[in-house]
């Protein structure tokens, strides 16, 4: 280590002490041993370098931080293990110390002996002697390389949103801590009056036909609780008194130390899908209720497994089984055991989308029926199915047996009584 490296870490020392204290007052160790206890104990990393820029003393906080042991380090210069991207900036930084009586603070990367990258904020001061001149410089280097990671992720956050926005979404948002609307670029394009927003939260936005309380509460538990949500469809009123519906997607966002700062996330209209929505659950519902009150037995059987998936009232009073037990079922369970090969044969011919066809089917009593089936294929909640309307035709059946068989008497009996000619 050279003389005048030797000099400053000695002025270091020597400038901490103080013959001056208060009378009676403690004792205050002197600048050596203070020195020692603070460049050891600090959490830290501390180093006194040089004017050239190389380290000249290290504790161990910072070998730690950098991998290095300590006479690896002294044996080094700042340059040397600064990130090749910022070795200019360190040494302006090193510069600007020297023409400054204050302290400074940047932020640069260290390369960890392991090949790593550790981000670090460095406070620098130059230290003098008592004419002024120059003698070494101390650096307190914490670091910060979480803090960086931290904002990286928010940055690239904004980033997937920015991104969303532009590709499939009509507005960005972003609301504060109390879930209050403070930005909505590109809302107004819906026809929707981004005054309108500010200042409030989504749920004091309420258009006619919204959700019912449950659901906002629950919307608001999510966001108490700070979890992302997606798809979130509520309405609100535009500027020409129209209502809207808006589906909105958001995350929390949290700052580089993870304070709570609020959410942000993109909106889109979705008005006229959602429409369509609506006409066609008004549609099914029309179609459900049409189902049920209709006097045949009727129901939905699944094409692959052949489950019941949907029975009718009649069909429940015709077969003498629940709903439930209906829907808990197989098509194979209504039909004779040398009937089945048939049932299979006709579910897996998929091209006859209609079919017509007489059956035998067996009640919860056991009785057997002979009914007439009319069935169309459908898709049912996405799955391939069947929809039949049965007619039970066993009486109908019988009559016309007995009128075939007093037919044929009438027959035998002309025929008897005509004689030879």
């Amino acid at each position: 280590m050279s003389h005048s490296a030797l000099l400053g870490i000695g002025e270091v020392r020597g400038l901490m002490k103080s013959d001056k204290r208060p009378q009676g007052g403690p004792a205050v160790p002197d600048g050596d041993a203070l020195f020692d206890s603070l460049f050891a104990q600090t959490a830290v990393g501390v180093a006194v370098g040089s004017l050239d820029g190389r380290f000249l003393r290290v504790n161990e906080a910072l070998c730690r931080l950098l991998g290095y042991s300590e006479q690896e380090l002294v044996e080094k210069s700042f340059e040397e293990i600064t990130h090749a991207d910022d070795r200019q900036a360190s040494r302006d930084f090193q510069q600007e110390l020297v023409t400054t009586s204050q302290s400074r603070v940047y932020e640069k990367r260290y390369v960890h002996k392991s090949g790593s990258t550790v981000w670090v904020r460095i406070t620098g001061t130059l230290v003098r002697d008592r004419s002024g001149s120059p003698l070494c410089s101390v650096a307190l280097i914490h670091d910060i390389t979480e803090l960086k990671l931290t904002e990286e992720a928010l940055k690239a956050s904004e980033s997937r949103f920015r991104s969303m926005v532009e590709m499939s979404s009509d507005w960005y948002w972003v609301q504060d801590e109390n879930f209050r609307f403070v930005e909505l670029p590109g809302v107004e394009k819906r026809g929707i009056d981004p005054e309108a927003f500010i200042g409030k939260a989504r749920w004091e936005l309420q258009g006619p036909g919204s959700l019912p309380e449950k659901a906002w509460q629950q919307h608001r538990e999510k966001l108490e609780r700070h979890e992302p949500f997606s798809d979130f469809v509520y309405t609100v009123t535009d500027g020409a008194g129209e209502m809207r519906y808006l589906s909105v997607t958001g995350e929390p966002i949290f700052d580089a130390l993870g304070k709570f700062k609020g959410y942000h996330g993109v909106g889109k209209d979705v008005t006229e899908k959602a429409r369509g929505l609506k006409d066609l659950e008004d549609s099914e519902e029309r179609y459900r209720m049409l189902f049920d009150i209709h006097p045949r037995p009727m129901w939905v059987v699944e094409n692959k497994t052949l489950r019941f998936l949907a029975v009718n009232q009649a069909a429940v009073e015709h077969y003498g089984y629940s709903r439930e037990e209906f829907l808990s079922m197989t098509a194979e369970q209504l039909r004779p055991p040398e009937d089945i090969a048939q049932l299979l044969k006709d579910f897996q011919d998929p091209s006859r989308s209609y079919m017509q066809r007489v059956a035998r089917h067996l009640k919860k009593n056991g009785e057997q029926i002979n009914v007439e089936i009319v069935s169309f294929n459908l898709a049912f909640d996405g799955r391939p199915a069947r929809l039949a309307v049965i007619s039970d035709v066993t009486e109908r059946l019988k009559a016309e047996q007995q009128s075939r068989e007093l037919e044929a008497r009438y027959r035998a009996l002309i025929e008897s009584r005509k004689g030879p000619d």
